[in-house]
């Protein structure tokens, strides 16, 4: 997986390499440092999110054993596909006795409320990055997820009975998910953005002294690069339009 997702972005910098050894880089030690540790707090939120909507499933999973099922499959996420990170987390999961059902279902929760969540901080920081008018496109999109979700299924219902005869361990998850603890999951998965967001600005200050653009624009910047990467399931996310961003 490392290997597969090194090869990737090989293939991405290698057409911008030129440009990127043209430009005199300031190397900060301070702000890199500092952008560094703001990534591992993101990724201990979203490992954290991750192994509380797991609980909903009645799943025991200790939580270096979490961490080490959940950074090893967030690898995958470099490698085109979307698809890579689910099934390998998925398969991981199972060696520890934890449902493949449980597991897959709550890495999409995960990824459909980062999704949403995405889609929100975008509409409040689009006019710093897009022309006006995409702001209300994100909005948008943010309310119809957020009705879909609204919508799913209910254990008990026509449709939810129909599910549980198909797959037994989806009654678990639904029971544990009630509307407050959904809500304070939306409201943490808010909080990646923000911080990858500023880790990408104290990046730029690291690399390359004083960048343009202000902290929103870098917030806005990432998020709509990771949410462009999501819906488009054969490209990674982030990673090469960082790559290019450097190389121009």
């Amino acid at each position: 997986m490392l290997a597969g997702a090194a090869y990737y972005l090989i293939r991405v910098a290698a057409p911008h390499w030129p440009a990127i050894r043209s430009r005199d880089l300031a190397w900060r030690a301070g702000p890199l440092a500092a952008s560094g540790a703001l990534v591992l707090a993101t990724l201990a939120v979203l490992l954290a999110a991750w192994t509380a909507s797991l609980h909903w499933c009645g799943a025991q999973l200790r939580y270096r054993d979490a961490a080490r099922i959940w950074f090893t499959a967030n690898l995958a996420r470099f490698i085109p596909g979307t698809v890579w990170q689910f099934a390998s987390l998925a398969a991981m999961a199972s060696r520890y006795r934890v449902s493949m059902i449980a597991a897959t279902a709550t890495v999409l929760l995960e990824q459909v409320v980062l999704l949403m969540t995405g889609l929100l901080v975008l509409a409040v920081l689009t006019p710093a990055v897009l022309p006006a008018g995409w702001w209300q496109t994100a909005l948008a999109a943010a309310a119809v997820l957020g009705a879909a979700g609204l919508a799913l299924p209910r254990p008990g219902g026509r449709v939810g009975r129909w599910l549980e005869r198909r797959l037994p361990g989806i009654r678990l998850l639904w029971s544990g998910m009630t509307p407050a603890r959904l809500a304070m999951f939306a409201g943490t998965l808010v909080v990646p953005w923000v911080l990858y967001g500023v880790a990408f600005r104290l990046l730029a200050v690291g690399l390359l002294g004083t960048p343009p653009g202000s902290w929103g624009f870098y917030i806005a910047a990432f998020t709509g690069s990771y949410v462009a990467g999501v819906i488009a399931v054969f490209a990674p996310a982030v990673a090469g339009g960082v790559v290019r961003g450097l190389g121009r």
